[in-house]
């Protein structure tokens, strides 16, 4: 399936709710138990094509309802298990495929879901929006509309206060979606758990323009586990080849969205974290440098993964300094050559 993806408008306006907090009814679970409550943040950046309208004639009909966002989103995660898969249906990859083995993932345990349920939300009141505004624009411009008395002088004086704004109304033409999740308590090994990122816009299939070929398509993806505290000798000063040292270790993939790597990451990332943790914990590099190819070689050749970047920090190096560490990214190519 081939799609088409609108040009990014000239303007390009931005609604935020930043650190959302939503109790999902089932999410990842450290003890890798499905179908248990997990908190996550959530930060939703919608944008769209234009505020020009409702700047212009200061008018918040004409504005998208941040609020009205809120209420749905809070409404559609905590009854995200009622239509299972539905969400992962409407995505797809900017060449059209689709990934099968997201539908039939146990409910909330893939935060690629999670993410397209927020989306979703967002893109979706913009359309409501949109078509909301038109409607506006079609009674204000309606033979109906001209009425005599005191209602024609007042329907006369909004016509003339919002002509101008209405030339740049709002569009769903064009609407992208960007969502960031952290779940602090999905992974065990990893003190600061997950962080998923989306980039998302409106699509359309081949040969359909109009709202019934149109398509979420997922641009691109990132999955961060961060904060995998381990503890080794590391160093080559004479006092760190005495003791073991705190080592935080933070794995970071990313790539364009709704491909076969996304999943192979949601497959893995549990048990990746844990054979970093346990393989650390034996080392004894002298360089930050070595421990951190150590740990890409982990992530890539033994888990499968193309590509990763790695940061490795030690809290302990540098009296005045919080951390202090390398961050290297390595393929699966570079291994093998």
């Amino acid at each position: 399936m081939s799609v088409h993806i609108p040009p990014r408008p000239p303007v390009l306006d931005s609604v935020r709710l930043h650190e959302i907090s939503l109790p999902l009814p089932a999410a990842p679970d450290p003890w890798h138990r499905d179908g248990k409550p997990q908190p996550c943040t959530a930060t939703l950046k919608l944008s769209y094509s234009s505020a020009i309208a409702a700047a212009s004639s200061d008018d918040v009909s004409l504005s998208l309802d941040y609020g009205k966002l809120f209420r749905r989103l809070d409404t559609d995660v905590r009854g995200m298990g009622s239509s299972p898969g539905g969400t992962s249906t409407d995505m797809v990859s900017i060449e059209g495929t689709q990934r099968p083995e997201m539908r039939s993932t146990a409910v909330g345990q893939d935060p690629r879901v999670t993410a397209g349920i927020v989306a979703n939300c967002g893109l979706g009141l913009l359309d409501e929006t949109a078509a909301a505004v038109r409607r506006m624009a079609h009674v204000h411009t309606s033979p109906r509309a001209s009425f005599s008395g005191e209602f024609a002088g007042a329907a006369q004086q909004v016509s003339s206060t919002t002509a101008a704004p209405r030339s740049y109304p709002i569009s769903a033409d064009y609407g992208q979606c960007e969502v960031s999740l952290h779940l602090p308590k999905a992974i065990l090994r990893a003190e600061e758990g997950l962080r998923y990122r989306s980039l998302m816009v409106w699509g359309y299939k081949q040969g359909l323009a109009s709202e019934e070929g149109r398509c979420s398509v997922v641009l691109e993806e990132e999955f961060r586990i961060e904060g995998i505290r381990c503890h080794c000798i590391l160093g080559v000063n004479s006092h760190e080849r005495v003791e073991k040292q705190t080592v935080i270790v933070s794995l970071e993939f990313s790539g364009p969205g709704q491909l076969a790597w996304g999943s192979a990451v949601v497959d893995s990332y549990q048990a990746m974290a844990r054979a970093v943790a346990e393989n650390v914990e034996e080392t004894s590099f002298q360089t930050v440098e070595a421990l951190a190819t150590f740990v890409a070689r982990i992530a890539t050749v033994e888990f499968g993964n193309e590509r990763v970047t790695v940061r490795v920090e030690k809290p302990s190096a540098l009296a005045f300094v919080q951390r202090s560490g390398v961050e290297i990214t390595r393929t699966m190519d570079f291994f093998r050559s």
